[in-house]
């Protein structure tokens, strides 16, 4: 690896987590622990997992798993998902309405929360934030349905291009 790769590596990792920090103490408000809205996510994403799974996809033991599904349960913000399965021991997880609402809530926290900040920087500022944000998205190893046709969207070209 070259030293500058690492380097830059380096920075964006601090960054990422300076920022994750901030944001999940400015959104403490919604009453979802950043902890908890992870498994509210992965069941969004995979809904019908079970204790085992879930713990899988966060790479943290399943007894902290059952903790944080017994709180959103309490919550109302997920519900056992009532389907006959073979092993009768194993329990299916939806997100409820509830979970929902909340996970959209966050999202919204947290999209105000940045776009606040952004609005702060110049407008050049901005469009080489896009540009990074562009390259950066195709970092991660996974993602959504939705994301990989929003993406297709943007790389569409338009009819004034045309």
């Amino acid at each position: 690896m070259r030293p500058e790769d690492a380097d830059l590596a380096h920075r964006l990792q601090r960054l990422v987590i300076r920022l994750n920090r901030e944001l999940r103490w400015e959104s403490a408000e919604t009453g979802v622990s950043p902890a908890d809205a992870m498994v509210l996510f992965d069941l969004r994403r995979h809904p019908g997992s079970g204790v085992s799974e879930l713990a899988g996809m966060a790479r943290i033991a399943r007894s902290v798993v059952s903790e944080r599904i017994k709180r959103l349960e309490a919550a109302g913000l997920i519900a056992r998902d009532r389907l006959e399965r073979a092993d009768k021991r194993r329990i299916g997880l939806i997100v409820t309405a509830a979970g929902h609402e909340a996970l959209t809530r966050m999202a919204r926290i947290r999209r105000d929360q940045v776009a606040a900040r952004l609005a702060t920087l110049s407008e050049g500022e901005r469009r080489a934030i896009g540009r990074a944000v562009d390259a950066l998205d195709r970092l991660p190893q996974w993602r959504s349905a939705v994301e990989i046709d929003a993406d297709a969207e943007r790389q569409k070209p338009t009819l004034a291009n045309t």
